[in-house]
């Protein structure tokens, strides 16, 4: 036994020095962190189809950059912003959204579309020359040819005497706007100050952490430089995600400063030795960065909201140490004595522990599986040292119980025991069921998923002002349509278009490049209610001579034609492949009524991810809770094979308690039912029933054992308790959530212990 104790403690010390050499290795050049919200979020099974346009509309969207330079002088805002966009070009760090925005890409434009000008009609014209309006028509063209700075010329007019092919050009559903092209700029001017335009599309990810300081710094030297009184206004996601990450770096430095100097002070006042608080550092150490190094081995990169989590983790690995050294307080000075009297506890602890936070990885939530990684291995490791390596090192002599310590260990075995505290005892717990009651009513579920984020008011508010003066905002909400084939596709894209009306603008495949039905039908009813009737008088009021007719086009217009261009890159987020496009959505007036617009019309469907999310966020709610039901299950068998049935539901009990007051204390503090607090609960219940253990592993109500457990809830508050002073709101709940939780199951842990006189099974 002993040659397997060693051969143990040495492979575990290899392995250690692995992990130390590895992660040192991968941050040579800096530890590789990611901050994708994303990977925070639920990948549900389901359509493959619907999950690739919810991917390509997302990647579509994160990578757009807008920047609006303002100035009272025009010039001077049109020259600040292309000055800037050329920065970050030269950088490397964006392309402008379109390679020539000016006259050649329009010019590219009705290349493409002139050979089939046709059958291409703008709305407007086909219902007018469907309800017999054709002089309408006729009028404008005659308007336009005579009027003052009119856009035809006699070559146009040979081949479109009614101007059907400039009207066509001019009703594209490109975004609308305030916005008007002056020397490919887009500019407006709004309360004195002229706006410039700069649409970019970054080259890199926008989620990487260096891609997001290269940005934000070379727009920081670009605004720098900028001429007295002017303003630089941005919008993307990646300074959303840049301020989320630096949120979360910031908040995980302190939270894990915090915990860390508070868990140092906690052992040193209670051990007044250093060693037991060097040995204790070292049993965290050795199993965070094993868990750090598995991580990185299996995804590559450790999100930031794993290395928030991660902070936290030390006020839960130190727990194993402390129930260790707690044995201090008593008369064994062997480290294998020490260890042999809490082996069980500490073994049975740190199984149900980390079965918790296993569970976690349980979740849809990619970002929670590297919690779940870093955690469970971070605590089986840091017990591997406990159990290991610290009766080898231990050489701290027996000290007596200091005198604070003892008293609130002694006193929590008093307060539930038959003594005089009894009645404050009812009170407290009367107390505590009038205030679960009360919240009970309140309690409400939170899946919004906006609700969950804290974005930068400044942010917010540039991206507000950039709607308002540019006349278009970003949506996420898209009609999905599919079909057998792509003519089949934009078939229905045009009959969604139709039903859209005045609820919202549809920018659509099919509003660029019409279906070869749809072109053959205007062709055919502008022969039939225009060209044919009027033609010839119409040349004949103008004195023109009939031209040869041109032989029609020997295809119809295809979507690859408009995309070959180059003019409009608009399209390829707009095309997902040959059966599948996405109809973009924006001015949405009526949400109701457009989700029931595209009813009846097959292969189109209403896609909102946000709400979709939402939706997602509840159901994982609902299958946290049954995570939390399973996880209980899964320990009973753990607790009776020590205790028998009865003594594991009496370990059981304190922590169910506390898992199910938090909700509706939380209520109480205005604090929703998210899945966030449910994956909480799930943690809760994993560190009360460590508490519980303890107590029920001692048979004379000693306040060692108590004192071990103080130890440890003070700091598990230290740490994920701070969680509840987050900016993030979705881990402000999480911590509140522990925070509650673990300090009632810490309260109720003593219902564990056995009652006087009756001996557990063992």
């Amino acid at each position: 036994a002993a040659m397997i104790r060693r051969l143990l403690t040495l492979g575990w010390l290899v392995l250690v020095l692995a992990a130390c050499v590895h992660v040192g290795w991968v941050a040579r050049h800096g530890l590789p962190l990611g901050s994708d919200l994303m990977a925070l979020l639920p990948r549900e099974d389901r359509d493959p189809a619907l999950q690739a346009a919810n991917d390509r509309m997302a990647a579509t969207m994160a990578r757009r950059l807008v920047l609006m330079v303002g100035h009272p002088d025009r010039a001077q805002a049109r020259a600040q912003a292309v000055e800037i966009a050329a920065r970050l070009d030269r950088a490397g760090l964006a392309r402008p959204e379109m390679a020539d925005p000016g006259g050649a890409a329009i010019r590219r434009l009705g290349a493409a579309y002139f050979p089939h000008r046709g059958g291409l009609l703008a709305a407007a014209d086909r219902e007018a020359l469907r309800r017999g309006d054709a002089q309408a028509i006729e009028t404008r063209a005659l308007a336009q040819l005579f009027g003052v700075g009119g856009v035809a010329d006699s070559r146009l007019v040979a081949h479109d005497p009614f101007l059907l092919f400039p009207a066509f050009l001019a009703a594209l559903p490109v975004p609308a706007s305030h916005l008007v092209l002056e020397d490919g700029v887009p500019m407006t001017e709004a309360g004195g100050t002229h706006w410039a335009l700069a649409a970019l599309v970054l080259t890199g990810d926008p989620y990487a952490l260096d891609v997001q300081r290269r940005v934000a710094a070379s727009l920081a030297e670009a605004e720098a430089a900028l001429a007295p009184g002017s303003r630089l206004l941005r919008l993307g996601a990646v300074f959303f995600a840049e301020a989320g990450a630096r949120q979360g770096l910031d908040e995980s430095l302190w939270i894990g400063g915090v915990s860390l100097a508070g868990t140092v002070l906690v052992v040193l006042l209670a051990f007044r030795s250093a060693r037991p608080l060097w040995l204790s550092l070292l049993a965290i150490a050795s199993g965070f960065v094993v868990a750090l190094s598995l991580c990185l081995a299996l995804f590559g990169t450790v999100h930031v909201a794993a290395q928030l989590f991660g902070a936290s983790l030390i006020g839960v690995a130190v727990d194993y140490a402390l129930l260790y050294f707690g044995q201090v307080f008593t008369p064994r000075v062997k480290g294998r004595d020490r260890l042999a009297h809490v082996m069980a506890g500490l073994t049975l602890g740190a199984a149900t522990t980390i079965v918790g936070y296993a569970a976690l990885a349980l979740s849809p939530f990619p970002g929670l599986k590297q919690v779940a990684v870093l955690s469970a291995v971070g605590l089986l490791g840091a017990y591997l040292s406990v159990v290991l390596w610290l009766p080898a090192l231990d050489r701290t002599p027996p000290t007596r119980l200091g005198p604070w310590l003892g008293a609130v260990s002694a006193g929590l075995w008093r307060l539930w025991g038959d003594g005089p505290v009894r009645h404050p005892r009812r009170l407290a717990l009367l107390a505590l069921a009038v205030a679960v009651a009360l919240g009970l009513s309140r309690v409400e579920a939170d899946d919004d998923v906006r609700r969950q984020q804290a974005p930068p008011p400044d942010l917010l508010a540039q991206q507000a002002e950039i709607e308002r003066l540019a006349g278009f905002g970003l949506t996420t909400q898209y009609l999905l349509v599919q079909g057998d084939d792509e003519q089949q596709v934009l078939e229905r894209e045009e009959a969604a278009l139709a039903r859209l009306g005045g609820l919202a603008q549809g920018i659509a495949v099919a509003g660029f490049a019409p279906s070869a039905r749809r072109q053959a039908e205007d062709r055919a009813l502008v022969a039939a209610t225009l060209t044919g009737p009027r033609l010839d008088a119409y040349r004949a009021r103008l004195g023109l001579a009939a031209p040869d007719a041109p032989p029609p086009p020997a295809a119809a217009l295809t979507p690859d034609d408009v995309r070959a261009s180059g003019a409009l890159p608009l399209l390829e987020s707009l095309i997902l492949g040959p059966d599948t496009h996405v109809v973009a959505l924006q001015g949405i007036r009526d949400l109701d009524a457009l989700r029931a617009a595209r009813d009846g019309i097959e292969g189109v469907r209403f896609v909102d991810p946000t709400a979709d999310l939402g939706g997602l966020l509840g159901r994982y709610r609902d299958r946290a809770l049954m995570l939390l039901a399973a996880s209980t299950l899964l320990m009973l068998p753990l607790l009776a094979w020590r205790d028998g049935w009865g003594g594991a539901a009496r370990v059981l009990a304190p922590a169910v308690v506390a898992v199910l007051a938090p909700p509706p204390l939380l209520a109480l503090a205005g604090i929703g039912f998210s899945f966030f607090v449910a994956m909480a609960l799930e943690l809760v219940l994993s560190i009360g029933v460590d508490y519980a253990v303890f107590c029920a592993e001692d048979r004379g109500r000693d306040p060692v054992t108590i004192a071990s457990a103080v130890l440890a809830m003070l700091t598990t508050v230290l740490s994920f308790g701070l969680l509840a002073l987050s900016g993030v709101v979705a881990v402000r709940a999480f911590g509140a959530a522990m925070l509650v939780g673990v300090v009632l199951s810490f309260l109720l842990a003593p219902l564990a212990a056995p009652p006087p006189g009756r001996e557990a099974r063992r």
